[in-house]
């Protein structure tokens, strides 16, 4: 079930569970990441403002996303 949640932009959005995020791309409220790992790079999909992640860290969230 989704939730309508303002995620900080202003308007409400619907936020689906994190439950296969996998395989659920492009990811971010406006598709700005094509994968779990540009989440977390791309400066577009917001950069700092939304969690700095690099290295070996970056490696392991992103993998234990992929199990969900």
């Amino acid at each position: 079930q989704r939730a309508n949640v303002d995620v900080g932009t202003g308007e409400s959005l619907q936020v689906p569970s994190l439950r296969g995020l996998g395989v659920r791309a492009p990811f971010m409220h406006n598709g700005c990441a094509g994968t779990l790992r540009e989440r977390f790079t791309n400066e577009a999909c917001g950069g700092p403002n939304h969690g700095s992640v690099t290295g070996a860290d970056l490696d392991a969230i992103v993998a234990y996303m992929n199990t969900l």
